[in-house]
C-alpha cells in the first residue's frame, strides 16, 4: 500500500536567556533577506528558476571561491554561516517568484514589494539538540556567533514524527517558535483506489443546529452501515452571543481610547472559541470513520453564490458559518491518520430521497424530518449526507465504465 506524509506545525513557547542576541539575530536576518531580496529583483533570467537553483546563483554571486573567485556582492556583516544565509536566500527566493507570478497571471508590469517582513527561520546547521523542552540556537552577538541553549513549552512532539526549520514568532511579549513535524501516514492511495477496493466512505452534512456535521458510513453498494451526529453548535451559539454582548458593551468605553488593541481580550476569546469548537468537531468525524474503518470522507460543496447566500443567512458565530474552519482542520486530521477527504457537488441532493430516489414533498423544520412521495421519512440532515455518499459512488462508477469502454 502506497504510504505518504503530513506536516503539522507545533506552537512552542521559547524561554532564551539572550534576549539582546537574539533580537541582533532578527535584524541581521532580515538585513540579509533584503540584501538577496534586492539582488534577485535585477535577476529576471532566474525567476522561473526553482528555489535550489536560484540559491546555487546567488551563492555565485556572493560567496567567495575556493578557486580565487571574487563575489559580485558582500553580504551584510561579511561572511554568514551558510545556513543562515540559505535560510535568507530562500525567503527572498519565496518573495520575488510570487511577485513575478502575480504579475505575469495578471499581464501587469511587476511590483515589488518595498520590503518584506521575514521571519528569522533556524534551517539545520543554525539549530540542534531539540526536544520537546529545550533547543540549542546559533545567535549573532554583534561579533562573533555563540550556541545559546533555550527552553521549550508545549505540546510534546510525536514519538515517530521529523523535526524541520523552526522559524521565531512574536506572540505579543511572548516569543514562540513554530516547529514543523513531519509524520509519514500509513495510506496514501487514491479515492479512486480507495472505491475500487471497497473502502468505506464517510459522507459528511453540515447544519446550522445544534448538530454540526452528520454523518453517514456507507460501503461501496450505498448500503449504510452507521450514522453520528456531531452535536455543540447550541452551546457554540450561546457562548459566542455571551461574548459578544460584553464586546459590545465594552465598546461603548473603549472606542474612543487611544489603545492599538481594545477589546483584545474579547477577540481572542472568540478565536479560541471558533478553534476550539472547530478541532472537536473535525476530531469526533475522524475518530469516528476509524472506529468504523471508513477511509473516504466525502464534503459536500455548492456554487460560490449559493455558498455565499447561506453562510450571510447563517450569520458570523453560527453552526454553519464554523463549517469553513472545520473543513479545514478536518482535512489535515483526516489525512495524518490515513484517511482522504474529496468534495462532491451537492446541488439538489436535498430534495430527493436517499431511500428511493423520490422528491422530497415535505419537511418539518421543528423535527428536522422529511417525507418523500413514497411515504418515506428520516432526518433531512441524514437523508443529504447519504444522497453525497451515494453521488460519489455514482461519479466513480460512471468513470470506471467510460474508462473500461474506451479501453
Amino acid at each position: 500500500m502506497k504510504t505518504g506524509y503530513s506536516i503539522k506545525t507545533w506552537r512552542m513557547r521559547l524561554f532564551c536567556p539572550e534576549q539582546d542576541m537574539l533580537a541582533k539575530t532578527e535584524q541581521l536576518y532580515q538585513e540579509t533577506v533584503d540584501f538577496y531580496y534586492k539582488i534577485l529583483q535585477t535577476r529576471q533570467d532566474i525567476w522561473k528558476d526553482n528555489l535550489l537553483s536560484i540559491q546555487r546563483e546567488l551563492e555565485l554571486l556572493t560567496v567567495p571561491g575556493r578557486d580565487g573567485r571574487v563575489p559580485l556582492y558582500t553580504p551584510p556583516h561579511g561572511k554568514l554561516p551558510v545556513y543562515f544565509r540559505r535560510s535568507a536566500m530562500n525567503k527572498a527566493g519565496i518573495a520575488v517568484k510570487s511577485a513575478a507570478v502575480v504579475g505575469e497571471n495578471q499581464k501587469k508590469k511587476i511590483v515589488f514589494p518595498e520590503k518584506i517582513d521575514a521571519s528569522l527561520t533556524f534551517f539545520k546547521g543554525m539549530y540542534r539538540d531539540i526536544s520537546d523542552t529545550s533547543i540549542k540556537l546559533k545567535l549573532w552577538d554583534g561579533k562573533k556567533w555563540k550556541w545559546i541553549s533555550s527552553q521549550l513549552e508545549g505540546r510534546p512532539f510525536p514519538v515517530n514524527g521529523t523535526v524541520l526549520s523552526p522559524s521565531l514568532s512574536h506572540n505579543g511579549k511572548l516569543l514562540m517558535l513554530h516547529v514543523p513535524v513531519k509524520q509519514e501516514n500509513s495510506d496514501a492511495r487514491t479515492a479512486k483506489e480507495r472505491v475500487q477496493t471497497g473502502s468505506r466512505i464517510c459522507s459528511v452534512q453540515f447544519t446550522n443546529t445544534d448538530i454540526f456535521a452528520m454523518c453517514s458510513i456507507q460501503d461501496v453498494q450505498g448500503k449504510q452501515l452507521a450514522a453520528k451526529s456531531c452535536r455543540g453548535g447550541n452551546t457554540y451559539r450561546y457562548r459566542a452571543e455571551q461574548v459578544l454582548k460584553k464586546l459590545e458593551k465594552s465598546q461603548k468605553f473603549t472606542e474612543n481610547d487611544n489603545v492599538p488593541h481594545a477589546d483584545q481580550k474579547h477577540y481572542l476569546y472568540l478565536k479560541h472559541l471558533n478553534e476550539h469548537f472547530a478541532h472537536k468537531a473535525s476530531r469526533e468525524i475522524v475518530d469516528f470513520c476509524k472506529e468504523q474503518k471508513a477511509d473516504l470522507i466525502v464534503l459536500p460543496v455548492y456554487g460560490k453564490d449559493f455558498s455565499r447566500m447561506a453562510m450571510y443567512q447563517s450569520g458570523n458565530y453560527s453552526p454553519f458559518h464554523l463549517s469553513t474552519r472545520i473543513r479545514e482542520y478536518l482535512t489535515y486530521k483526516a489525512w495524518q491518520s490515513g484517511i482522504l477527504v474529496i468534495d462532491i457537488n451537492a446541488k439538489g441532493l436535498h430534495e430527493i430521497c436517499a431511500v428511493c430516489g423520490a422528491n422530497i414533498v415535505s419537511v418539518d423544520k421543528k423535527t428536522q424530518e422529511c417525507t418523500c412521495e413514497a411515504g418515506h421519512k428520516t432526518n433531512r440532515y441524514l437523508n443529504t449526507a447519504r444522497n453525497t455518499a451515494k453521488r460519489c459512488l455514482a461519479q466513480f462508477q460512471k468513470k470506471q465504465k467510460a474508462s473500461e469502454t474506451a479501453g
